[in-house]
This record gives C-alpha cells, structure tokens and sequence, in this order.
C-alpha cells in the first residue's frame, strides 16, 4: 500500500501592502498561471488527490482550488484547515496522522517556512526550498498516515513553475 503527500507551496501572491490584512492577500496572475501549468504537469503524471487540504489564507485556498480544478478533485474534498495558516512541521504531522486511511493521496497547501520544512523532512531533505507554487510528491509505503514519520520515502518528485 502507498500514501502519497503532495505538498504545495502557495502561489505568488500580491504585495502585502494590497491588503490590510496578510490572510486575505489573493495570487497574482502569475501565480494563477503557475497554479495551472503545475496542475498540468501533476496531471500528465497521474498524480490525483483523493483529498486536498488548505490554510485558509486566500492565496493558499486559491492555489488548492486551481490545483483541484486541473485534477478534477471534487469540492467535497478540499478541507479548509485554520492550523495550516503560518504553521510549522508538528501541526502538520498531527493533522497528517489524524486522517482517514481511507485517503491515499492528498494535497496540502500552505505557507513558508512551515511547508518547505515539511517538504524537506519528509522528502529526506531532497529539497530546501520551495519556490511559489513549488510541489513536492512523496510516496511512502505504509498503510497508516500514524507511520509516515518513520518511514523512508518511496518516490520523490519535485515541481517548479519555472521549469515550464
């Protein structure tokens, strides 16, 4: 059995002085265009998400929503995850363990630090940086989301917009 992360770095958004408030700040055009050729590129992949989850930072909602456009994830599964806002690698690993195993892939979008720190420990430090947009797959052969701690990735690809 595999689980598969695919963690997402939020697209580029507007200035933050656009906004009176950092968690409204909306993408950019490119980071809208960027949400759609990495959506592509996960797609001609096979990659799909059987659940996608979100800081509700409007640039991140909107970067998961393109991306479950592109994959055809319905809306039923895209969660919005207030502890995703601005957090660090435990609050992601407690909401990672709490899920269903029923879901052996999801999507997690979110902000740096935290996400590129996630990326990098569970990638087995395969990357340090997560550019705007930039994606990491991780597959793991366990049956459990409580395993995937311990456990050594199976697969590893990483995705950045500017390599299209």
């Amino acid at each position: 059995m595999l689980k598969e992360l695919i963690i997402v770095r939020h697209g580029k958004a507007v200035t933050p002085d656009s906004f009176a408030r950092d968690i409204d700040r909306v993408l950019a055009p490119r980071g809208i265009n960027d949400g759609y050729k990495i959506g592509d590129s996960l797609k001609s992949e096979g990659i799909k998400p059987d659940l996608v989850l979100t800081s509700p930072a409007a640039r991140a909602s909107h970067t998961a929503f393109i991306l479950a456009r592109v994959l055809d994830v319905a809306t039923d599964n895209i969660r919005i995850v207030k502890n995703f806002y601005h957090c660090n690698i435990p609050v992601f690993l407690n909401e990672i363990y709490a899920l269903d195993n029923k879901y052996n892939s999801v999507l997690l979008s979110a902000h740096n630090p935290g996400i590129t720190d996630l990326a990098h420990e569970l990638s087995g430090g395969e990357t340090n940086f997560l550019p705007t947009t930039g994606v990491v797959v991780v597959r793991f052969a366990i049956e459990k989301w409580t395993s995937i701690s311990e456990a050594k990735p199976e697969f590893t690809l990483i995705l950045k917009p500017k390599e299209f």
